[in-house]
């Protein structure tokens, strides 16, 4: 039961951090300006797309014991790693003034993942009730 609490959660992250960027971005262009929302909502795909990257990391490679295939996965976590680098740098050398929107954005997924976990607090709490 607690396998599936945390699959249907981890399914959900995602959606939900796209989701609040999506909302977040409309109403940054609608109070500040357009290019704003639309880094808040690339931020929040980032941080979606970084999270999902993640989890399939996690899955396919972490679960084998060889250590061959730990190193093959070393040394592609560490290239996804400097992939991520890489574009964040260009991003933000590209949109100087509105770095603080696409962190916004990318910090998005810290909210998913609070209310995934009162989510599944709330639920403990009633299934214990």
């Amino acid at each position: 039961m607690t396998s599936d609490w945390l699959d249907n959660s981890m399914r959900r992250i995602p959606l939900e951090t796209v989701l609040l960027g999506l909302a977040v971005g409309i109403i940054t262009a609608l109070v500040y300006e357009p290019l704003s929302g639309g880094l808040v909502l690339a931020g929040s795909v980032l941080s979606a797309a970084g999270f999902l990257s993640l989890k399939s990391f996690v899955d396919k490679y972490l679960q084998s014991e060889r250590a061959r295939l730990w190193r093959r996965a070393l040394l592609f976590y560490s290239l996804r790693l400097l992939l991520i680098c890489l574009v964040f740098l260009s991003i933000i050398l590209i949109f100087k003034g509105r770095v603080l929107a696409l962190a916004a954005g990318l910090s998005l997924i810290l909210l998913s993942i609070l209310v995934e976990a009162v989510r599944n607090l709330a639920s403990i709490k009633q299934w214990k009730a």
